[in-house]
């Protein structure tokens, strides 16, 4: 009876039978700890992969930037988890003739984010990003968006079939943050791509954009004054960060 076992198993039949029980055992395991180890661990795994996978693309695109740009990069604070800054990097924005450049708008401009990705700022797949400016005049009704790590994929896109208010977005992701799961974020990616592949613009990916607070100036809910005391707290906390680095170093 053992031997006949042993050969089913060794047959076509058998090793898919095995590869699929496994593979079924492996993803109820991450499943199961999504929200304590395994969200992060396949964040690193691929993100990883997927920036070896786009390197080429990246490698000539900072060549190309950094021939019509005077850096390669330009940093961006963000709120990260917690509601800590965090420093990200994109492709610099430059232009050729009265246009903008093809990368500086496009999603190529992103491609460095996967590095934040790999170094455990960022999440594939999470509330998008938001500059520290934004954070300062976010209700408290939304913090708990910030109980997770900002991602390149906004977590948003399964609640909304066109571009949501940014406080529609930002109760889509308080909700995101509480009930996060391994299939909500594999929906959420691939509905993202998905959109992305047909050219819709329904994103919110805007690091070094205009965003939140100018939107709230332009609908007349802030003054000038209280846009720039944002400024200044955002100002504040990056300089509060470096110090304490430096005392550290």
């Amino acid at each position: 009876m053992m031997e006949e076992f042993l050969k089913f198993m060794a047959s076509p039949a058998g090793i898919a039978i095995f590869t699929i029980v496994a593979l079924a055992i492996i993803i109820f395991f991450l499943a199961v700890n999504y929200r304590f180890f395994a969200k992060a661990f396949l964040d690193f795994l691929f993100g990883l992969i997927f920036f070896v996978i786009i390197s080429p693309a990246t490698a000539v695109c900072a060549v190309i930037v950094k021939k019509h740009a005077k850096k390669v990069c330009e940093k961006h604070w963000i709120v990260g988890k917690g509601g800590k800054p965090v420093c990200v990097r994109v492709f610099s924005d430059f232009s050729r003739g009265d246009k903008k450049s093809y990368i500086s708008g496009s999603a190529l401009k992103y491609f460095p984010l996967l590095l934040s990705v790999i170094s455990g700022k960022m999440s594939l797949v999470g509330p998008s990003p938001i500059s520290l400016k934004d954070g300062a005049l976010i209700d408290d009704e939304y913090e708990a968006r910030f109980d997770v790590r900002p991602g390149i994929f906004s977590s948003a896109a399964l609640a909304f079939a066109r571009r949501p208010e940014y406080e529609e977005m930002f109760a889509a992701d308080c909700d995101y943050a509480k009930k996060r799961s391994l299939l909500s974020d594999v929906r959420a990616f691939f509905t993202s791509m998905l959109r992305a592949m047909r050219g819709e613009k329904g994103e919110f990916l805007c690091v070094g954009g205009d965003g939140y607070a100018e939107e709230l100036l332009a609908r007349g809910e802030i003054t000038a004054e209280q846009l720039e005391e944002a400024q200044k707290l955002a100002d504040g906390e990056v300089e509060e960060l470096k110090r304490a680095k430096s005392r550290v170093g």
